[in-house]
């Protein structure tokens, strides 16, 4: 119980910190700030300051309690043993995110970085993909997270079996993703993060469904 309150403080003082950090350069930024950039890292429109505020909202602040309150209401509830880590995972990753947007955005005189932004949101996708690929296999059947297709929902073997290998395509892929957003350009990197995306989605609900039609499956 110490280690699982230990847990969901940090996750708390994690969802924060992109808050303090745009409270504290707040009053420095001018009226008007980058909101958006092409793929190439240049800005292609501008707005409010005000406007950087939903990016924390949304990232940290509501994804805080989806994160929290969702797998409560699932019937299965069968993860909470995995639950908090993967929590301050996602955690991580989200806070990470909006400092970064929120820096990119308030520093556009430093166009070396405004044209690294994309890069770096590839690799933290990738990142995310890896810490998805470690704990896939360990995910039980639940209606909120993981690879619900209709045939996972349906079968505990077609799921733990679809689970088992998704996690070894997530874990490659996530790596691919980061690898190719050192070694590569934004366009192919993109092309790359897409690819790999669609990918596991159709191979996901393609070896499920084999799995449930499989005669003798479970």
């Amino acid at each position: 119980m110490q280690n699982k309150n230990f847990i969901e403080y940090l996750i708390i003082a994690l969802n924060l910190i992109p808050f303090l950090y745009l409270g504290f350069i707040y009053s420095e930024l001018p009226e008007e700030v980058a909101m958006h950039f092409n793929s190439s890292g240049q800005v292609d429109r501008m707005g409010s300051k005000k406007e950087l505020w939903i990016l924390p909202i949304l990232l940290c602040g509501v994804m805080y309690f989806l994160f929290k309150y969702l797998p409560q209401l699932d019937p299965k509830n069968n993860n909470s043993r995995i639950w908090p880590g993967l929590r301050l995972g996602l955690t991580v990753f989200m806070s990470t995110i909006s400092i970064i947007i929120i820096y990119a955005c308030s520093h556009t005189d430093s166009s070396t970085f405004s044209k690294e932004l994309p890069r770096l949101i590839f690799a933290g996708v990738g990142l995310l993909f890896v810490l998805l690929g470690l704990y896939m296999r360990h995910i039980k059947p639940n209606y909120f997270i993981g690879i619900r297709t209709p045939w996972t929902l349906e079968s505990n073997d077609v799921w733990k079996k679809t689970h088992y290998y998704g996690g070894y395509w997530f874990l490659i892929a996530g790596i691919v993703m980061v690898i190719s957003s050192i070694l590569f350009s934004m366009q192919t990197t993109f092309i790359i993060v897409m690819s790999a995306t669609i990918g596991i989605a159709i191979a996901s609900f393609a070896y499920s469904y084999y799995l449930y039609q499989k005669p003798g499956k479970s």
